[in-house]
């Protein structure tokens, strides 16, 4: 664990050394702003859940520029021997890249208690479902993480990381849409792969444990196939 802990510090110090985290933070923290102001002033409704939707598709895009220098970056300067060659486990080391990026944007949505704390100050919001909402969102930007950390480990090229990225975390973020097309049952089978559809429940202020469970395990399921990739890159 100490050398996850190792690696992730690392990845989240080096993040703080760089303007693109900053600039990306602000930037996300701007457009979510302005979906906030927007939602509010147009619903005269104290409530963040219309910004935190909106919020979770900018996120299909800060997610993957985030981490698609984590391996790829590795890959294509050539460090990735020495790294590997290191006393710690691929395992680890994904883990360890994954925490750090999760770690900015972690920090991400801590500021982002900046709105509820708006609305209480002139007026009376749901604070359950505000940190309900906060909660899915940050579980499912985890999600997001992972699935850049994985496309990173795929290339040597960041642009095409990052290009990837995007695109798998679109698929996630639409497939509900092919199934309300398509119908039943696959309208209820595609919806339990659907990004969106678990988050939803968590900004109408539901915790529920399947909700949980699903995003835990697409992280867990990423960051598993990026440890076979690389693995599998090392024998070769």
């Amino acid at each position: 664990m100490n050398k996850v802990w190792s690696v992730a510090k690392k990845e989240f110090t080096s993040y703080l050394y760089t303007p693109m985290a900053y600039a990306l933070m602000a930037g996300f923290l701007i457009i979510s702003g302005y979906f906030f102001s927007v939602s509010v002033l147009s619903s005269r409704y104290a409530s963040i859940s219309t910004m935190l939707g909106n919020a979770g598709m900018i996120m299909v895009f800060v997610a993957p520029i985030l981490t698609m220098r984590l391996l790829a970056d590795e890959a294509g300067t050539g460090t990735a021997e020495t790294l590997f060659t290191t006393p710690v486990t691929t395992g680890q080391v994904v883990a360890g890249k994954f925490f750090g990026a999760f770690g900015l944007v972690t920090l991400m949505i801590l500021l982002m208690m900046i709105y509820p704390l708006v609305l209480d100050h002139f007026g009376n919001p749901d604070w359950g479902v505000a940190l309900s909402g906060l909660l899915g969102f940050w579980l499912m930007a985890g999600a997001f993480l992972a699935a850049g950390v994985f496309t990173s480990s795929l290339t040597d090229s960041q642009l095409v990381a990052g290009v990837s990225g995007v695109a798998l975390l679109l698929l996630l973020w639409v497939i509900d849409w092919a199934g309300g097309a398509l119908g039943e049952p696959v309208q209820s089978i595609v919806s339990h792969f659907s990004v969106t559809e678990h988050f939803m429940d968590f900004n109408r202020g539901i915790i529920d444990t399947q909700h949980i469970v699903f995003y835990a395990t697409m992280v867990v399921g990423f960051l598993f196939l990026t440890t076979r990739v690389l693995d599998s890159r090392q024998w070769r």
